[in-house]
């Protein structure tokens, strides 16, 4: 075993065998949390390297199959999604890492009809803004408070928004490399799934180039380098454990032999704090000069930051686009009105 993942293995390890079980019971009245972490380990690597969470959130039946059919007509009818393309995406076949485009996107009218067949369907379905709904959100809100709280305070202002995307999949499908850009905790509720981790840290595997192109142009920018693979960090989840995924850290995920069904809670940062830094830099770069990465230089990146967010704010009044929709708005002072008994 390669060192990187023997080190996984036992960060693992040493959740799994600590006070936190792997395996949690279904989501019940009580006051454990939904959500829960050694405070160390979360403290220390928090948006920095991929750690392992437990959750209770398997076996609720919110999460069984046919229930999610309701959410996914729900999503699928939204008259104000949140992204201009509507909240639900599904995607037939099983590409690789290189040709990621070849993935066929159905309509989302077949959404229903995909997750009814997903055993066989070889079907990537993607459900966003679950949290919107008013059956999930109580539960939903209740779980990202969880991550808050072992988060810390300080994190208040750097927070957009929240949003909670479920992701059902077939047996046997992978998901390509690929970056995200929000912060976020993966959380396995059915089945078996690995994900492969490369730190940003890392930058043969995450180059600062791509990160720019990422966020200014493509979101595809990302390239698997399967040289590299023995550096990634494996970790293999089932129902009851979850990883974090920190902002620019690319992976990719393999599902098991089972339906998966899997949810992301995710902090969404104000685009000052990573995106338009990133712009920036793209744009000087695409000028023949070569910009600082972001967290070299704190004055640079606010810098740059600032201006970018002062563009952002004009273009947006143009355009008669609110920065955070009154839906995020009216969402964030309750989970915050939540969290002031508990920081």
């Amino acid at each position: 075993m390669n060192l990187a993942r023997h080190r996984t293995h036992m960060a693992t390890s040493s959740i799994a065998n600590g006070n936190l079980p792997v395996s949690q019971p279904a989501v019940s009245s009580g006051s454990a949390p939904l959500v829960s972490c050694d405070e160390r380990i979360f403290r220390e690597n928090f948006n920095r390297l991929p750690f392992e969470v437990a959750h209770r959130f398997s076996g609720h039946p919110l999460f069984e199959l046919s229930r999610l059919v309701e959410l996914a007509n729900e999503i699928t009818s939204r008259n104000d999604p949140h992204r201009p393309h509507g909240d639900a995406y599904c995607l037939i076949g099983n590409p690789s890492h290189a040709d990621k485009a070849l993935e066929t996107s159905k309509p989302v009218r077949e959404v229903r009809e995909t997750i009814e067949q997903i055993e066989k369907a070889n079907g990537w379905i993607m459900l966003n803004h679950v949290e919107r709904n008013p059956a999930y959100q109580k539960i939903l809100e209740d779980g990202i408070a969880d991550v808050l709280q072992l988060a810390g305070r300080q994190v208040k202002n750097k927070i957009k928004w929240f949003e909670s995307i479920i992701f059902i999949t077939s047996p046997g499908r992978s998901t390509p490399y690929h970056v995200d850009r929000e912060c976020a905790w993966l959380l396995q509720i059915r089945g078996d799934k690995e994900i492969h981790f490369f730190p940003r840290s890392n930058k043969a595997a995450v180059p600062d180039e791509e990160l720019e192109r990422f966020w200014a142009v493509d979101n595809q920018a990302g390239v698997y380098k399967p040289e590299l693979e023995d550096q990634s960090m494996v970790f293999m989840m089932k129902p009851g454990t979850g990883t974090h995924i920190p902002v620019n850290t690319g992976h990719w995920l393999k599902n098991g032999n089972d339906v998966s069904i899997s949810m992301n809670i995710n902090f969404v940062f104000h685009d000052r704090l990573w995106g338009n830094i990133y712009k920036a830099n793209h744009m000087l770069r695409q000028r023949g000069l070569k910009p600082t990465p972001p967290g070299q230089s704190a004055f640079k990146d606010a810098v740059k930051g600032a201006a970018w967010s002062a563009m952002q704010r004009v273009n947006g009044a143009i355009k008669k686009k609110p920065y955070q929709p009154q839906i995020a708005k009216e969402q964030n002072e309750r989970i915050f009105k939540q969290m002031e008994g508990r920081w």
